[in-house]
């Protein structure tokens, strides 16, 4: 699985055009990206549908660094994946901050899970991401079109 969604990530990386100030793209330009896991109780699956597509449209309207915002479920019907793309860490940053403004009240149904993350975060995206206990994967090279 764990290839399977680097492929993902790969894949959706592979969609952007360069940034205006440099030649570089993906991870050498800065992106970092995610892949989070958690589990959602049948019961509240429609729920959490309904909170998804509302957090989706207001990254999607709020947050020009946010490249990617995807929710999933995997076959066992529980399972939730979430692919995020951020141009830079600070994007990160600033969408972990707009989501506990506009979200932090509500009870979310997915129990946090696995998350591994892509790229270069920088030391306040590690911070907030530490209590998951994520896994960094180290960017070696290759190239985004």
């Amino acid at each position: 699985m764990r290839k399977l969604l680097f492929s993902l990530s790969a894949l959706v990386l592979a969609t952007f055009s360069a940034d205006a100030q440099t030649s570089q793209r993906g991870f050498k330009a800065g992106y970092v990206a995610m892949v989070g896991s958690g589990e959602v109780a049948p019961e509240q699956m429609e729920n959490f549908k309904k909170r998804a597509k509302r957090i989706a449209e207001s990254v999607a309207q709020n947050e020009p660094g946010t490249l990617v915002f995807e929710f999933s479920v995997q076959p066992d019907g529980k399972t939730v994946d979430l692919l995020e793309i951020y141009q830079n860490a600070e994007a990160f940053v600033a969408h972990v901050k707009h989501m506990r403004a506009e979200f932090g009240q509500e009870v979310n149904p997915r129990k946090p899970g696995k998350i591994v993350v892509f790229g270069s975060p920088n030391a306040e995206m590690k911070e907030i991401l530490a209590r998951r206990e994520p896994m960094y994967e180290t960017y070696i090279d290759g190239f985004t079109r």
